[in-house]
C-alpha cells in the first residue's frame, strides 16, 4: 500500500494557479490565430481549385479545337474527290462531343470561327495552307467574400492545322 500524501502536497500552490491561467491564455491565442489563418488558407485552396479548373477548361477546348482542325484538314472521302468537312460538321460532330465528355456545355461556345484554306505563313515560300479553328468558352465561378456572386472569365483558344496533300 502506497504511503499517504501529506496535506500540504494536496493543496494547490501559487505556481499551479499561475500555470493554469497561462494555459488558458495560450488556448485563447491559438483560437485567435486560427481565426486569422483559416480564412486565408481556405482562400488559397479555393484559388488553387479554380485556377486548376480554368486550366482544365483551356486544355479541353484546345484539344477539341485541335481535333476539329485535324478533321477539317483531312479529306472526308478520298474516293469522292477530296471533299473536306464543313464548319457545321466540325462544330457539331467533332468539337461538341469532346466538350460534353469533359462536362462542358457546347451551347456556351462563343465566337466560333472556322477558316479553311487560310494561308498560315503569309509572305513565305512555299505557301502553307490550312484550317484555323478558334472559339471562346466562358468559365463561371463564385467569388467568396465579394459583392458579386458569380464572375465570368472567357477562355479563348485558337488552333491552326496545315493541310497536307
Amino acid at each position: 500500500m502506497p504511503p499517504k500524501a501529506a496535506a500540504s502536497e494536496l493543496l494547490p500552490t501559487e505556481s499551479h494557479f499561475h500555470s493554469h491561467s497561462v494555459r488558458k491564455r495560450e488556448q485563447g491565442s491559438v483560437v485567435a490565430e486560427l481565426a486569422l489563418v483559416l480564412p486565408l488558407l481556405l482562400m488559397l485552396l479555393m484559388g488553387i481549385f479554380w485556377s486548376e479548373r480554368a486550366l482544365m477548361i483551356h486544355e479541353t477546348i484546345t484539344r477539341a479545337a485541335r481535333e476539329g482542325a485535324r478533321t477539317a484538314t483531312a479529306p472526308s472521302c478520298t474516293l469522292c474527290g477530296n471533299t473536306f468537312y464543313g464548319q457545321s460538321y466540325i462544330q457539331n460532330s467533332v468539337i461538341a462531343p469532346m466538350l460534353r465528355v469533359a462536362n462542358l456545355d457546347p451551347a456556351l461556345v462563343q465566337n466560333f470561327t472556322f477558316t479553311q484554306g487560310a494561308v498560315l505563313n503569309p509572305g513565305n515560300t512555299p505557301t502553307e495552307v490550312g484550317t484555323i479553328v478558334s472559339f471562346t468558352y466562358p468559365m463561371q465561378f463564385p467569388l467568396p467574400f465579394a459583392s458579386v456572386n458569380v464572375t465570368t472569365i472567357n477562355i479563348r483558344t485558337q488552333v491552326q492545322m496545315r493541310e497536307e496533300h
